[in-house]
């Protein structure tokens, strides 16, 4: 692996995550795949703690067939969350810095324990898990013109650019898998189903576990974890008044300035 290229690449989506100037996409055809692009994640990460940024937890992307049949993928992807990308529960997001912004509603894991075993399943995760709570996701791509490959959209940190958390419930009061969801942004009506986050988000969480033990890493007790959305990935512009309803999860608004 060239470990330039990759610091090199590493360093490009990281500025780009914090200006508005979107990477080349020419760079990534040295891409040599999802190894290196996982590299290059772990190099914006590493970037962003150096600058004083803290992790949170992860999120988990291509959770519906029809996302992962577009980039070809064999099986979801993972990214990390920052605490300065979590807007507070009622705070407008900034459209500026942005560049082709999509909206997703996702239902986020907050765990009360670690789950480090290589054969987690979504009743592992259940058990470990202290609240579930309704999300929006803000995924944004620093390659201009969008990510082309799954490299590029792993490299990427898996696209997660924004996240806002609603009010918490606790997860044995609500069937995950059952949840059904409606974005509501102006006119415009997506219809979304905890189905499509790979049957339960719960098997999405249990997934980006065993995901992390190959890289010698697990999740640990007070990560947060958006897994996935329900909805189709929506594009949103500033003056939207973005409102998710999920049901019994409840309902979580977010105004774009």
């Amino acid at each position: 692996m060239n470990k330039e290229l990759v610091a090199e690449l590493g360093r490009r989506l990281w500025q780009a995550g914090n200006s508005a100037t979107a990477v080349d996409p020419a760079l990534a055809d040295r891409l040599d795949g999802l190894e290196m692009a996982y590299a290059v994640q772990s190099a914006t990460h590493d970037l962003a703690i150096a600058a004083g940024e803290r992790a949170i937890g992860y999120k988990v992307g291509l959770t519906a067939q029809p996302a992962r049949e577009t980039f070809g993928a064999d099986e979801p992807a993972a990214g990390h969350l920052l605490a300065s990308r979590l807007l507070e529960d009622g705070e407008p997001l900034a459209a500026a810095g942005l560049f082709a912004p999509l909206a997703e509603v996702e239902v986020a894991f907050t765990l009360g324990e670690a789950l480090p075993g290589p054969r987690v399943t979504a009743r592992d995760v259940r058990a470990a898990t202290a609240a579930v709570a309704p999300a929006f996701e803000i995924v944004d791509s620093r390659w201009r013109g969008g990510a082309r490959t799954l490299p590029m959209l792993v490299a990427d940190n898996t696209n997660a650019a924004r996240a806002m958390v609603g009010p918490s419930v606790a997860p044995a009061s609500v069937e995950l898998s059952k949840i059904t969801a409606t974005l509501t942004i102006g006119s415009r009506t997506v219809p979304g189903s905890a189905a499509a986050v790979m049957g339960d988000p719960a098997e999405a969480v249990a997934w980006l576990a065993r995901h992390l033990l190959r890289g010698g890493r697990r999740l640990e007790a007070g990560d947060i974890v958006l897994s996935g959305t329900l909805c189709a990935p929506t594009a949103i512009s500033a003056g939207d008044r973005l409102v998710a309803d999920l049901g019994e999860l409840g309902r979580i608004a977010l105004d774009v300035n």
